[in-house]
């Protein structure tokens, strides 16, 4: 897979850092609008390894870079006579500037819109009739419907000859990251990345390292592809830890994160075998991982759920059949082994369940069914009212948590790691176990908590790992690889 890496400076040694290019990229974009004024661009050029494509990002397209047209062409005029491979000339400003400044044989003429325009296929088409190296149409996803339209295109564009292909299309923004993951694997000739995960040029970047792990396994369209749905889905770790899976098993299927903003969204995915917007596309869907804050209606859209997915009201697996969807909770999978795996046993143990939402529901259905003696305590005590009515369990205040042998957070709460009050009320006894469903890039609010009052901590990495476990097995009717699940999420050792 080529891919072209843009270089955000991050030291006052740019030539430096483009000296040592990250593992995996074959080509370098040098955003000349991102670097200060006085740079010597040639001398930065030359000091890259790797060939380099030079970029005047317009403020009119998301840059830094002049609009007006008699700066950029000074700027390409001086540009041509550097050792760049090759140049990126806007449609909109550089246009005029191909055959008379920079060879069509060495452009890649360019489009970033802060849109999906309706036109986007004809807007592909004229680009590619300039006869330049590449034709880069990058629109800006906002809803499901963008993304959607994106991939459509690219499947179109694959039914011609793969060798020929000139055409790199994806979706900007956080919602277009399944288009960069499919783009290449439907015949974009290049996959355009970030520096490192810190230094995005572009909302949804991927690193190079991130896309060899998510679809480095693939040579093509992958023969099923599954997605998480969310809001918001970027950080869900869904599709690294069921992508190192398919490696591991030499599946070419494929998982990416889907953004759902709207509930009524999801009517064109949860739908028959063959009948999804997916499989529309070509795309043939083996099924979904479903997560905040969709798990309730994504059960109203299941034609059968499992008992334990109704009682819970929320499904956060499901299955396209024909004529049919199936849904089941495999969060309370994930509840419960992970406190097995650490070697607590529920039944007859006093829990506390923290919130009132879809989570929650799971959490107290997953306990229950093991036997524990479970409460409910939310921000809202009507909210906590309802729940504990609902399912046959008891409302907990603050004080209750006092005697609580097990407390799960089925909120929120805590992800980023910063101070959050109704999580500092909690007043479990020392060796109590705590089980943080959110998870994020460093410690929660929890874990610090655990490790200053001596309660076990149990992550929500752990619990995402055994119901993902339940959930590959589900989706793909085999035994799924433990350990590079585990691996995935950075989890070393597991029992299995």
């Amino acid at each position: 897979m080529e891919v072209v890496a843009s270089f955000v400076p991050s030291t006052a040694s740019p030539a430096a850092e483009l000296a040592s290019p990250p593992p995996g990229v074959t080509t370098v974009e040098l955003r000349a609008d991102l670097l200060d004024a006085g740079a010597d661009l040639s001398a930065l050029i030359a000091a890259c390894p790797r060939p380099v494509l030079l970029t005047l990002r317009s403020t009119a397209e998301g840059g830094r870079g002049p609009t007006d047209p008699e700066a950029r062409r000074r700027f390409f005029q001086r540009a041509v006579g550097w050792p760049a491979a090759l140049w990126d000339l806007e449609a909109a400003r550089d246009g005029e500037l191909l055959g008379s400044v920079v060879p069509r044989e060495r452009a890649v003429l360019s489009l970033h819109a802060d849109t999906t325009p309706p036109d986007l296929e004809q807007r592909v088409r004229q680009l590619l009739s300039h006869g330049t190296v590449l034709a880069k149409v990058v629109p800006t996803a906002r809803r499901l419907a963008d993304v959607l339209a994106v991939l459509s295109l690219n499947a179109g564009l694959e039914r011609g000859e793969r060798s020929r292909r000139r055409a790199v299309v994806f979706a900007s923004g956080e919602a277009g990251r399944a288009s960069r993951l499919l783009a290449p694997l439907l015949g974009a000739p290049v996959a355009y990345a970030a520096w490192s995960a810190e230094r995005a040029a572009a909302p949804g970047q991927y690193t190079a390292e991130e896309l060899s792990t998510l679809i480095g396994h693939l040579r093509g369209r992958p023969r099923r592809l599954l997605a998480v749905l969310g809001r918001p889905v970027s950080g869900s770790l869904s599709p690294r830890m069921h992508n190192a899976a398919y490696r591991a098993l030499g599946l070419p299927n494929l998982m990416v994160p889907l953004e759902v903003d709207e509930e009524g969204e999801l009517d064109a995915l949860l739908a028959p075998a063959g009948e999804t917007a997916l499989d529309d596309l070509g795309l043939s869907c083996g099924g979904y991982a479903v997560t905040m804050p969709w798990k309730e209606a994504a059960l109203a859209r299941c034609s059968l759920a499992a008992p334990r997915a109704q009682r819970a009201r929320a499904v956060n697996t499901v299955l396209p059949r024909l004529g049919k969807v199936l849904g089941d909770c495999t969060d309370i999978d994930g509840i419960t082994v992970a406190l097995r795996e650490a070697g607590v046993s529920l039944a007859g143990r006093r829990a506390l369940v923290l919130g009132a939402g879809a989570t929650a529901r799971a959490a107290v259905v997953a306990l229950d069914l093991a036997g524990a003696q479970v409460g409910v305590h939310a921000r809202s005590s009507a909210a906590a009212r309802a729940l504990a009515a609902e399912l046959g369990v008891t409302v907990a205040d603050g004080a209750a948590a006092v005697s609580a042998e097990v407390v799960i957070n089925a909120t929120p709460a805590g992800r980023d790691g910063s101070l959050n009050p109704f999580l500092a009320e909690l007043a479990a006894p020392a060796g109590a176990v705590v089980v943080d469903l959110p998870y994020g890039q460093g410690p929660t609010f929890l874990e610090q908590l655990a490790s200053e009052r001596g309660w076990a901590y149990v992550s929500g990495r752990e619990v995402l790992l055994f119901q993902g476990l339940a959930q590959f097995a589900a989706h793909n009717g085999v035994a799924p690889p433990v350990g590079a699940m585990a691996q995935a999420l950075g989890i070393e050792e597991v029992q299995g």
